[in-house]
């Protein structure tokens, strides 16, 4: 970390505010933006394509920004350039500046499409959760140790406002958790839900507030969670749907058809069963995606177990304004699996990603879900892709980030990373290499920052390195 001579000056004449923006680099690794020629600054406001202000200037020269308004919506970009080729970015987060606020806002300045190792460690931990907080920071926690058999009751919170990582309250032990986020906007919490704790579901909602450094509990008294391989999707109202699942226990158990919800309320979440309406296929280890932010965005929920342990081949569709899964719906996949992710493209489809089948073997193919086409085949993953236990984050150019994992089920961790990208032409997904992990990672956490780089912990069975991926600015405004 140090401190750049970069200045921004907001507002006018003499009495200006003077903020000096925070450089984090990687602690070390071919991330550091080395041999640059040209630097480029410039201030904007969240989200807008027009700059403020701009500089261009040398290695070693100093650079300030005048006329800055005083706003809450800033945001700093640096560019690195060689020979007219931008190698290197970064960007801050969303900050504000008042006459009586100056911040010092933080950036990880690296090379692009590179993972920077931080100066910071993640102890073991294998199955968590990381999530991405209201305020576009990363809340850690769950799984299991190195011994993979004890429950990691450490939470940690990693701030890119300010580049350091700090501990939250311990959560219950409890292994195979969920998690999602319940609630909208600044007062929104992080809720942790089912799991396993002392060979029984686990019948508590844990409700994290990292900016308050408080975790509050809540009895599931009907343990109407108390489940494992369940999913839990956050709405767009606020509230939480959690779905199908199976109670612990050795061997096969019959899954759960079982819809539930907690509802947002700042004092007493609610948590309670849709007792009028069950899915059609009980499943357990399947997905469940919001299909967009519009208001009262279905929920498309894919694959999982049945009650004879196969993959189940259709697709279900839970409608939230009505609260039940629609009777209709019934698209099969192309190859129906288990262990797989699924996520959102731009375009409004859902991509299914890896997995195994009903043979236990790993499965490569991608699909497409479109509401007008149904599932549809779209592409291979590489051989040296994860296709269990890893890791899949939606970037801000709407491009998928693939890291680590395991290339068959039981196989050794890799370090390989892979950016999967939709062919709006022809609806194919391209998926091409890009840098690999410091170190090869299976079961650990990925998720997006405020400033747009992909936050990578755990899935190490010693203390490790945090990792930062640093997407292409596409998208990072």
């Amino acid at each position: 970390m140090r401190r750049a001579a970069l200045l921004l000056v907001a507002g006018c004449g003499s009495s200006g505010v003077f903020v000096d923006p925070v450089i984090d680099e990687p602690a070390d690794g071919d991330a550091i933006a080395t041999g640059l020629d040209t630097f480029e600054l410039s201030v904007a406001h969240a989200g807008s394509e027009q700059d403020l202000a701009s500089v261009s200037f040398a290695p070693g020269q100093d650079a300030s920004l005048g006329d800055v308004p005083f706003a809450d919506d800033l945001v700093i970009h640096l560019s690195g350039l060689i020979g007219g080729s931008e190698v290197a970015y970064g960007r801050t987060c969303a900050f504000g500046i008042t006459a009586r606020f100056v911040p010092e806002p933080h950036l990880l300045f690296a090379r692009v499409v590179k993972f920077a190792q931080l100066a910071l460690t993640s102890s073991p931990r294998f199955g968590g959760c990381a999530v991405t907080y209201h305020d576009g920071s990363a809340v850690v926690f769950g799984g299991t140790t190195d011994n993979l058999a004890t429950a990691n009751t450490t939470a940690a919170w990693f701030d890119p406002h300010t580049g350091e990582q700090l501990p939250l309250p311990d959560l219950m032990p409890r292994v195979g958790a969920v998690a999602a986020t319940l609630g909208t906007g600044s007062t929104a919490r992080v809720a942790v839900i089912g799991g396993e704790a002392g060979g029984a579901g686990a019948g508590v909602v844990e409700l994290i507030e990292a900016d308050n450094n408080r975790v509050d509990s809540i009895l599931d008294t009907q343990l109407v969670m108390a489940r494992i391989e369940l999913t839990a999707t956050a709405l767009t109202d606020g509230r939480i749907v959690v779905i199908g699942g199976r109670p612990p226990g050795p061997g096969p158990v019959a899954p759960s058809g079982a819809i539930a919800e907690i509802t947002d309320d700042p004092t007493m979440p609610d948590i309670r069963e849709l007792r009028t309406t069950t899915l059609a296929h009980p499943r357990a280890g399947h997905t469940a995606t919001r299909l967009g932010d519009d208001v009262g965005a279905p929920v498309l929920i894919v694959g999982g177990l049945d009650a004879t342990n196969k993959p189940v081949a259709e697709a279900e569709l839970f409608r939230p304004l009505s609260g039940d899964v629609a009777s209709a719906f019934h698209p099969a996949m192309a190859i129906p699996r288990t262990r797989h992710d699924a996520r959102l493209m731009p375009d409004g489809s859902v991509l299914i990603i890896g997995g195994i089948d009903a043979t236990g073997a790993p499965v490569r193919t991608m699909e497409r879900f479109t509401i007008d086409s149904g599932f549809v085949a779209v592409g291979d993953l590489p051989t040296t892709a994860g296709v269990v236990d890893f890791t899949a984050t939606t970037l801000p150019d709407g491009r998928i980030l693939l890291s680590g994992g395991r290339a068959t089920p039981g196989g050794a961790p890799v370090a390989t990373a892979f950016i999967a990208r939709l062919d709006v032409i022809d609806g194919t997904v391209d998926v091409v290499a890009t840098d690999s992990l410091a170190t090869p990672r299976a079961g650990h956490q990925a998720t997006l920052l405020c400033d747009g780089t992909v936050f990578v912990t755990g899935g190490v069975p010693t203390d490790s390195a945090i990792e930062r991926y640093n997407p292409p600015p596409l998208g990072r405004r």
